[in-house]
């Protein structure tokens, strides 16, 4: 680990157990956050899926994308009221097509 250059977009997808009821409310404040770009309902362990996109540029260490994105998942997503647990991946690398 060390301090280099970073710059750019990273991803991360946050699954969200609710209190059962409160989906769409949930559903509705999350889209309130910046931060997170989808929010879709989903059908098994959890009940949301919230994609994530996290901005950082400057200087920070490797682990910075995830520090952040762990900063906003446990300082907001899981302070929210009705918000039971939630459990959080990391895009590592993706390919997208264009929306062309």
């Amino acid at each position: 680990m060390g301090v280099q250059e970073v710059k750019g977009k990273y991803k991360a997808f946050v699954f969200v157990d609710v209190v059962p009821g409160k989906d769409r409310k949930v559903l509705e404040e999350l889209m309130k956050f910046d931060e997170v770009k989808e929010a879709h309902l989903i059908a098994g362990q959890y009940d949301i899926l919230a994609v994530l996109e996290i901005e950082l540029y400057g200087k920070a260490i490797f682990e910075s994308a995830q520090d952040k994105i762990s900063q906003f998942v446990v300082g907001k997503i899981r302070k929210m009221q009705d918000v039971r647990d939630t459990n959080t991946v990391y895009s590592t690398f993706y390919l997208a097509k264009s929306s062309s």
